[in-house]
């Protein structure tokens, strides 16, 4: 439901939106004022902002500038189309040198982000008793990963121990959202999940 200024009742009253039409630059909506029922039309211009876009792409990042309408919120979190490639806010930097986790596009001076159109890169740590040793793997962003399951890189079995993710400990989370896996190293066992594949090419060699 939003307010729109009603044409009979000559004031700001509530409505509902029927249809509308929305580029980056205009809006149009056929809008039912909830106080009399009548059918209008709303039409107005949307004001952009530059913005700065920090896209993180493993060790290196890329600086764009991209226009977002004024007066809408952004969230970390929230997903994003930047020269077609889908970016994840992770970090909102306000005019004012606040960092933040939601912010009014007005106030907003940088947008960090990561992006989704890559594979992840992820970190397991394996700990085979003596020693932990760390793996880097490139997985798909949807990849999901369990706490209990067995896997195997090469002729390494372990299974999953703990899960790090943005929000904390979990037990089962998609690799997007996943900071570490931990595991233990185990004898080789019929039933697994094989991530060898998803080795990056220079440990493949």
């Amino acid at each position: 439901m939003e307010h729109f200024e009603c044409p009979v009742c000559e004031e700001l009253t509530p409505h509902e939106i029927l249809k509308s039409k929305e580029s980056k630059k205009h809006a149009k909506y056929i809008v039912k004022c909830l106080e009399c029922n009548t059918i209008h039309e709303v039409e107005f211009s949307v004001k952009l902002k530059d913005v700065s876009v920090i896209i993180s792409r493993y060790d290196e990042s890329e600086r764009k500038i991209i226009q977002l309408p004024m007066g809408e919120v952004v969230k970390v979190g929230e997903e994003l189309e930047v020269d077609g490639e889908r970016i994840e806010v992770t970090t909102i930097d306000t005019d004012d040198g606040k960092r933040v986790s939601s912010s009014k596009v007005d106030d907003i001076k940088t947008i960090w982000a990561k992006s989704l159109d890559i594979p992840k890169k992820l970190g397991i740590s394996i700990n085979d008793g003596r020693r932990t040793y760390s793996v880097y793997i490139f997985v798909p962003m949807d990849y999901v990963f369990e706490v209990g399951n067995v896997y195997r890189i090469n002729n390494g079995f372990f299974r999953v121990k703990l899960i790090k993710a943005e929000k904390g400990h979990v037990k089962r989370d998609v690799a997007k959202n996943i900071k570490r896996v931990y595991a233990d190293l185990i004898k080789p066992t019929r039933r697994y999940i094989d991530l060898t594949e998803y080795l990056p090419d220079i440990e493949e060699e």
